[in-house]
């Protein structure tokens, strides 16, 4: 069955119920999996899918919250069977922060390989595809677009768009109101975007100059509404949430100020059919 499953909702701060940042597609036979937050392969789990099971990995921006399970997700893939070269799409920089973890586990992993003998060496080959400016390329059955957010100071950042046969979902990545997002937004079926819900101001963990940088990069709730009603978007489904914890109502009705369409606040595993 093709469906979308998000696999974190959450962001850096810890929540048990929201998991960081991920989702899967899977379309066709395929599985494409965005960003690789904190606990994405026990959700995987969750989901009833191998890591080995999926097929290529797509990266929005090199946040750590963002890429911190990569690797778990490289070898837990060779550990479920993974026979074919980890594949991942990323901005640039990606390339050289996978070589350095994968020199860092380098010893550990050479004794892992001799001990164990497992059959499926060929799972250990890795493959970063790095993004400069744009990506257009077909996969299997679907075509999927890199979408430059702005992210500022993390640069490059990109959001996703995947063209599925008559269908197409957008996720944004982490960025600001963004007009090139909201023009490859246009008609979408699905678009998932985060939301900078809001947070209170603590003097032991932040500065007074935090929530307002925190906030510059972020899109509030209002911003996301307007870029969902222009874009004519079909279903607004909202992730990675900064905090985790909000009043989810309070939320919709934010948005639902300036737009009319389906508003899905979401959570970690749920799915949706495309």
């Amino acid at each position: 069955m093709n469906k979308l499953t998000l696999l974190g909702t959450g962001c850096p701060s810890p929540s048990h119920l929201r998991y960081g940042p991920s989702s899967l597609v899977s379309y066709e036979g395929t599985n494409y999996l965005i960003d690789a937050g904190s606990g994405v392969t026990q959700r995987l789990s969750e989901a009833g899918i191998k890591p080995g099971e999926i097929d290529y990995f797509f990266i929005t921006h090199l946040h750590s919250d963002h890429i911190v399970d990569l690797y778990q997700l490289f070898i837990s893939g060779w550990h479920t069977g993974r026979e074919t070269k980890f594949k991942v799409f990323g901005p640039k920089g990606l390339k050289s922060h996978f070589d350095k973890i994968f020199e860092a586990y380098k010893e550990e992993l050479d004794l892992r390989k001799e001990w164990e003998k497992r059959p499926n060496v060929e799972g250990l080959a890795y493959e970063i595809t790095e993004i400069n400016n744009e990506l257009k390329i077909e996969l299997d059955n679907a075509t999927i677009e890199s979408v430059k957010v702005d992210h500022h100071p993390v640069d490059p950042a990109f959001g996703y768009k995947f063209i599925l046969g008559p269908k197409n979902i957008i996720f944004s990545g982490d960025t600001r109101y963004c007009e090139v997002l909201e023009k490859s937004s246009k008609d979408a079926d699905i678009l998932v975007h985060e939301v900078f819900v809001g947070l209170d101001y603590d003097p032991v963990r932040m500065s007074s100059d935090t929530i307002e940088n925190i906030s510059d990069y972020h899109t509030t709730p209002e911003e996301i509404g307007v870029l969902a009603s222009n874009a004519s978007v079909k279903k607004l489904i909202l992730n990675h949430f900064v905090p985790p914890v909000f009043d989810e109502d309070v939320l919709v009705e934010r948005i639902a100020k300036h737009f009319d369409g389906e508003i899905v606040v979401g959570k970690d595993l749920m799915q949706f059919d495309i």
